[in-house]
């Protein structure tokens, strides 16, 4: 059966249009520019500007015609939709009038009849402004342009004139000058909205002059988003008419790649440690790419050539090198080293030192209760076995058990009372409240009874606001040291410093600084080193670095040695192959305990650390009770000791006062013993003895710290 001709003829057009659809080329991308006439549309609601007189009806409408131009790119998305963004100049200036009849007249000519005066309110605004417009866009049959989008107007200058005119009657004028114009202001538009914001639709329709080139005449609308100025209600809706050109880019043919791929390999030989079994190993991969560029006709024709270079080793096993030593280097106590140690010995000082009781319990603001202080409280069955003897030898804690040390010796004491004097900060709440002075008073004294079985006829209560003797009571730290209770005595055995007798010991040389030096092939997987003396542990270290670093033993810091027999170091190392080698050294000890020196009479020294009840606030005057212990301590102090007298503050005030009442603090107790010789460390708050976040903290600050050294020769004893 034959195909008619119309058929067959369709047939081979529709062939050709997908053929000639297949081979075309589209633009990448338009490049032009735009020129439009611009009528700026003026819409508002307001009589005058702020700096423009003006008595006439509110300004509603306006226009203005301005020239616009500037340069475009189109880039096109997919058929038919695309994107283009305009830049360049487009005023925004304009004109708002409003007619307003003003009055009448007589006609000219003597009749009664009467003209109405009218006049003209017009204000100009030169808005001179650039633009960015952002669009989305479709191109409708291959010709007919519809856009969305948004225009940004960057306004660059905001002047203004306004001026009030005559229109009719001609005969008509203002006085005194007899002029057909008046109130004539021009200025600048203030708090004016410099960055306008409006939303565009536009419509043109495309006639190509040549393949590249398109002009395209078109309609755009701008409806505003954003008033002109803060001031009044204006704002402006451009309409342009104008034209666009546009050239179009087109992309260039896409080359066409042929690849090839050249390899060049090479193998060197190596034996190493830690391997298992041997192994080919890639050690470098280069890959090199040469490309060279032909044309045949339109179409570029890249040829591209790889060449990849592999070097590569063989591996084969062999045993690894694993050494180890371990030696041992004195050191001063700052880390300066010794010239050498022999032997390491261990010796033994006995050290008194004396702890003063703070006689003051403090208490939350507003509370009278015992058990919110930082106190240990005891109960009956306890007080049995308390012994203050026992007590840690550390300031605080021992103050902890303050009621505890008063209610123990109150009972070895028979004859022995108390006064308790509550006191209060005499601010906000406890202001006046002598009735909470009184109760934290009693609360200690109930404590005193109940638990230690004080009878109540040997404790006195007094109340009173601030103490006599009180802390700056400006500052909250004040106010909270003078919230509390002082405990005073007709005995001065109850508030006397708890004394300790300790044992101090020291080592020669004070640090012993272990290297060990390791040589491993493989690495170092595992290490660990102990320190025994007669199979005990002293010091057991491990880790699993590739390197071990010097180990500094401080020999006093328990546990330390306590034998006359060697002490033996060893480190073990293993590496990363399995391999395990140990190496160990062996120190002599010395043992000076004291006892042995007593018994074979060698040299000895005694130490006696003291501190001084504690100074008023602010205060460095010695008390009664300063001057009591002063003269106890003069006792211990023999023509060869010597005597250290170190002062110090709490952290309030200023640093270099503090140094100073520090100083004044040490003068004193230097003249109350009689000592010229003594050296005198004023610290000051340099150093806080204490954390200085509670009051008690504070107060064990301003203290006076004496330590008294005496040789004891021949095995003397005191």
């Amino acid at each position: 059966m034959k195909v008619p001709l119309l058929w067959r003829t369709l047939c081979l057009a529709v062939i050709a249009v997908i053929h000639l659809v297949a081979q075309e080329r589209w633009p990448w991308i338009y490049v032009g520019g735009w020129a439009a006439y611009q009528n700026n549309i003026q819409s508002a609601d307001f009589q005058s500007l702020p700096n423009a007189f003006r008595c006439g009806p509110n300004y509603t409408t306006g226009t203005g015609g301005v020239g616009s131009l500037g340069l475009l790119a189109t880039y096109p998305l997919s058929d038919p939709l695309a994107i283009e963004f305009r830049v360049g100049y487009a005023p925004l200036s304009g004109r708002l009038f409003r007619n307003e009849t003003i009055g009448n007249t007589a006609d000219i000519g003597g009749s009664n009849q009467t003209t109405p005066v009218e006049a003209m309110h017009e204000l100009f605004t030169s808005f001179p402004a650039l633009v960015a417009e952002p669009s989305i866009g479709a191109l409708l049959f291959h010709r007919v342009r519809l856009g969305f989008g948004v225009r940004l107007s960057y306004i660059i200058g905001n002047r203004f004139e306004q001026v009030e005119t005559l229109t009719q009657p001609d005969y008509v004028f203002y006085l005194p000058d007899s002029s057909r114009q008046r109130n004539r202001t021009d200025g600048a538009v203030g708090n004016l909205y410099r960055g306008q914001f409006h939303l565009s639709l536009s419509a043109g329709v495309d006639f190509p002059l040549t393949p590249e080139l398109t002009l395209t005449p078109e309609l755009r609308y701008y409806y505003s988003l954003v008033p002109v100025t803060r001031d009044v209600s204006w704002q402006i809706s451009p309409i342009a008419i104008g034209a666009s050109l546009r050239y179009a880019l087109y992309p260039p043919p896409p080359p066409r790649y042929l690849f090839d791929t050249v390899y060049v390999r090479d193998t060197s030989t190596i034996a190493l440690v830690g391997l298992e079994r041997e192994e080919i190993a890639l050690l470098e991969r280069q890959e090199k790419t040469d490309r060279r560029q032909e044309r045949i006709g339109e179409q570029p024709v890249i040829y591209s050539t790889t060449t990849i270079t592999e070097r590569y080793q063989r591996r084969t096993p062999r045993p690894a090198l694993l050494a180890l030593d371990v030696t041992a280097r004195p050191l001063r106590a700052d880390g300066t080293p010794l010239d050498s140690i022999e032997r390491v010995v261990i010796e033994e000082t006995e050290v008194e030192e004396s702890f003063p009781l703070l006689p003051y319990v403090f208490f939350p603001e507003g509370s009278s209760m015992l058990e919110l202080s930082r106190l240990v409280l005891l109960e009956p069955p306890d007080t049995a076995t308390f012994d203050e003897k026992r007590l840690p030898p550390a300031t605080l804690e021992i103050y902890r058990h303050l009621l505890n040390i008063v209610g123990s010796r109150m009972r070895r004491n028979p004859a022995a009372k108390l006064t308790l004097v509550g006191t209060n900060s005499a601010v906000g709440i406890e202001a006046g409240n002598l009735a909470l002075s009184q109760a934290r008073a009693e609360a200690v004294r109930n404590y005193l009874t109940r638990v230690w079985g004080i009878e109540q006829s040997r404790i006195a209560i007094r109340a009173r606001n601030l103490p006599a003797s009180p802390s700056n009571n400006a500052t909250p730290e004040g106010q909270e040291e003078n919230r509390r209770v002082e405990i005073l005595s007709n005995v001065p055995e109850i508030l006397r410093p708890v004394t300790i007798a300790t044992v101090s010991v020291t080592s020669n040389p004070p640090l012993v600084e272990l290297v060990p030096q390791v040589q491993s092939e493989a690495g170092i997987a595992q290490w660990q080193a102990t320190i025994e003396q007669d199979g005990k542990p002293l010091r057991s270290l491990r880790g699993d670095s590739a390197t071990l670093e010097p180990y500094r033993w401080n020999v006093a810091e328990p546990p330390y040695p306590k034998l006359d027999r060697p002490i033996e170091v060893t480190y073990t190392v293993r590496d990363r192959t399995g391999q395990t080698l140990d190496k160990s050294l062996a120190l002599d000890v010395q043992q000076l305990t004291v006892r042995q020196k007593r018994f074979e009479q060698r040299d000895d020294k005694r130490i006696d650390r003291l501190s001084l009840i504690v100074f008023d606030f602010n205060k460095a005057e010695l008390t009664p009770i300063h001057r009591q212990l002063l003269g106890e301590i003069k006792s211990r102090i023999e023509p060869r000791s010597k005597v250290v007298i170190a002062g110090y503050a709490d952290r309030s005030g200023d640093p270099d006062y503090n140094r100073e009442l520090a100083r004044r603090r040490c003068i004193e107790v230097q003249r109350a013993l009689g000592l010229a010789d003594a050296t005198i460390l004023p610290k000051g708050s340099d150093e806080l003895l204490y954390d200085n976040s509670t009051p008690e903290g504070r107060s064990y600050c301003r203290t006076v710290q004496i330590t008294i050294e005496t040789p004891i020769a021949n095995g003397s004893t005191r």
